[in-house]
């Protein structure tokens, strides 16, 4: 069995087969010759009796009970053909037996061709290049859904080193932007031979601020990778936490005249108030962020077929169907162009998705364009921990 696992599946399936083609054989071969020598009368099996009626001679087989008056010793022909058949019946065995196998082994080797193509491509499969795809089979049997499952784990990987890919050019690029800028107002200074009070606050005031955007850039990357468990024990009421957040940002979007209404049909969950805080500090904050002057933003919990649900949606300018699935993900931003003029490192809400799933919620969300946008943090009541 051990030489076995060192010979292809393809030998294998063959050896094994023909293994029993050739054992089946042998059984037939042998059958068939015991058959030839027991079945069939053989002359020194014959005796030569007269019919007592007509007095004529004839040939019966010999039993016991037989008066048997002559006997009749086997002819060298008989021998030799009996010698004849016995040796067609093992050549006849190997022909077969041979054809069985050859036939096994191109039979197996048709069917083991995607796995062959399966290795192929997997070969060829780098960091750089999972492009390749083998071409789908229509007949579904175990290798075609293998091969199915591999397309679709090269899709899978794909998309993870693209947005890893998206990721890390993110990082670097939020990354560079404030230091380029400390740097380049540090460098200005330097030029200055007598630089003045003025000019040194506005320098160290410019270091300030940026070294503050380095530090929340880096806590919210720590907070998005961190995989070590939250303490969720807090009892957190719902109304004061919004009222606290629409408290905060009111000052900010003051211009946009937004009102907030609330509807609360629950009001105290439990998990991490520190986390629970900032996930839905970035859900208002965006509503008001992307909403339109004088625009509307709802607030409400209920339960829904024994799902509570957190619902904040805005009537803002909204967000195109084909970005809806990349919303979540690090540095993403809809309108790069739009978003530079808008505060923030496009971290929001990766965060928020991360501190709800940690928390066993899930969020989900419907847009828009031109009328808004409603995120909905759910969790069912099995699971809840409510108050």
């Amino acid at each position: 069995m051990k030489l076995l696992n060192k010979v292809s599946i393809r030998m294998r399936i063959t050896l094994l087969t023909g293994a029993i083609l050739f054992a089946i054989s042998v059984l037939l071969t042998l059958s068939s010759m015991y058959n030839a020598r027991n079945k069939f009368i053989l002359p020194d099996e014959i005796a030569i009796t007269k019919d007592p009626n007509t007095g004529e001679a004839e040939l019966v087989q010999a039993e016991k009970n037989d008066v048997i008056k002559s006997k009749v010793t086997p002819s060298a022909q008989v021998l030799l053909a009996k010698k004849q058949f016995d040796i067609w019946s093992y050549i006849y065995l190997i022909i077969f037996s041979s054809i069985g196998m050859i036939a096994t082994y191109i039979i197996t080797g048709k069917a083991l061709k995607p796995l062959q193509e399966l290795n192929d491509s997997i070969i060829n499969i780098t960091e750089h290049n999972l492009k390749g795809r083998i071409p789908t089979y229509v007949v579904k049997d175990e290798i075609g859904s293998l091969v199915t499952s591999y397309n679709a784990m090269l899709e899978r990987l794909n998309e993870s080193f693209l947005r890893q890919k998206r990721f890390s050019s993110s990082v670097s690029h939020e990354l560079k932007t404030p230091l380029s800028i400390m740097n380049a107002g540090i460098q200005v200074l330097h030029l200055d031979e007598e630089p003045t009070v003025e000019e040194y606050k506005e320098t160290i005031e410019m270091v300030e601020r940026n070294t503050k955007r380095l530090m929340n850039i880096v806590e919210d990357l720590f907070l998005l990778t961190n995989e070590s468990c939250i303490d969720a024990a807090d009892e957190i009421d719902l109304k004061k936490l919004f009222l606290q957040i629409e408290a905060e940002l009111q000052p900010i979007y003051n211009d946009k005249n937004i009102y907030i209404d609330y509807e609360f049909g629950f009001s105290k969950i439990v998990g991490n108030k520190t986390l629970i805080y900032e996930a839905f500090f970035n859900l208002v904050e965006n509503a008001m962020k992307y909403n339109s002057t004088n625009g509307k933003v709802e607030i409400k919990t209920l339960v829904e077929d024994n799902v509570e649900k957190i619902i904040i949606s805005d009537s803002g300018i909204g967000i195109p169907a084909e970005n809806i699935n990349k919303i979540f993900e690090p540095f993403y931003r809809v309108d790069p162009s739009r978003s530079r003029k808008i505060a923030g490192a496009g971290l929001g809400l990766s965060l928020v998705k991360s501190i709800i799933e940690k928390h066993g919620w899930k969020i989900e969300l419907e847009s828009t364009v031109g009328v808004g946008t409603c995120f909905e943090v759910s969790r069912h009541l099995k699971r809840s921990k409510l108050s």
